[in-house]
């Protein structure tokens, strides 16, 4: 086993290292639009290329921070599984499981984390998402459960043996698709849990930061889906693009001038522009309206 577990730590720290360094790429690009204008067409494609977007798991305890509690009637039906016929609906289909595996996890709901597991196994291998050089992987990592801190473990080893094999195979659409469905898993379960605290200020700003994540799945639908795939699920984030882009333009504006009655110039006066319903409802509504779209009932 050791080769296995070898392996298994060099695509954590391969990960660790391109999220990192693809990290530190967005926040310079985002930072400067004439020093993005600059940038090589080269430059720009590694950035997008090498990009990993964070797991359904990270994005859970971010947004959640531990404030909410486990409510097991929002997991995707197991049973219905063999629903998902399309190449595209079995990938997002992956993603959405892989997030409930990680939400059922971070409660320490052991068996059902496990049965997500069980499936996620199935759909990885009749999909070819695992490298071919690792096989049974779920017997190797059952077998090695006492060498684990916890379920947490088998989810990490499972996530980033997909997303390693992915990066190394340039599959860089299905990373797009998996990715998407446990990015839209990961925020239904956090908005929709019993105390989500959706109306508070932090709560609101952690799911607002969502939108670097969002950025950057579009960026990857454009460039690496095919034209069908492409015009399917950019339509498919169509609302939930608009209203984060809503909120993005709403609030404080640039610093402005205003001239009083007396005649007197104001300088450093803003204006605001105040949106017309609630920011974060919007962002609700239309996360559950394309989870609702793409899980089978």
């Amino acid at each position: 086993m050791a080769f296995f577990y070898n392996n298994i730590d060099r695509m954590k720290a391969a990960l660790k290292l391109l999220t990192l360094f693809s990290a530190t790429s967005i926040l310079t690009l985002s930072t400067s639009s004439v020093i993005a204008q600059e940038i090589s067409v080269s430059q720009e494609e590694m950035v997008v290329e090498y990009y990993a977007i964070p797991s359904p798991d990270e994005i859970l305890t971010y947004i959640h921070n531990n404030e909410i509690g486990y409510t097991p009637a929002l997991l995707t039906d197991l049973k219905k599984s063999g629903l998902y016929q399309t190449s595209t609906e079995r990938l997002l289909s992956f993603g959405i499981y892989m997030a409930d595996m990680a939400y059922a996890a971070s409660f320490e709901q052991s068996g059902t984390a496990l049965r997500y597991f069980e499936l996620t196994e199935t759909i990885g291998k009749n999909m070819n998402l695992f490298p071919p050089e690792i096989q049974n992987i779920g017997e190797r990592l059952m077998n090695n459960m006492n060498r684990m801190d916890s379920i947490n473990e088998i989810y990490d080893e499972l996530y980033l043996l997909v997303i390693a094999n992915l990066h190394d195979t340039d599959r860089f659409g299905e990373y797009a698709l998996i990715s998407a469905g446990g990015f839209i898993e990961s925020m239904y379960l956090a908005l929709n849990s019993n105390g989500s605290k959706i109306k508070e200020d932090d709560f609101s700003m952690r799911v607002w930061d969502q939108k670097m994540i969002l950025d950057q799945l579009n960026n990857m639908f454009k460039k690496y889906l095919n034209e069908t795939q492409k015009k399917q699920v950019i339509a498919d984030f169509e609302g939930l693009n608009k209203v984060f882009s809503e909120f993005s333009t709403s609030g404080p504006k640039s610093t402005t001038t205003e001239k009083r009655n007396d005649g007197a110039v104001v300088i450093g006066s803003s204006s605001t522009v105040k949106p017309t319903s609630d920011p974060i409802e919007n962002v609700h509504k239309e996360v559950n309206k394309l989870r609702e779209k793409w899980v089978k009932k």
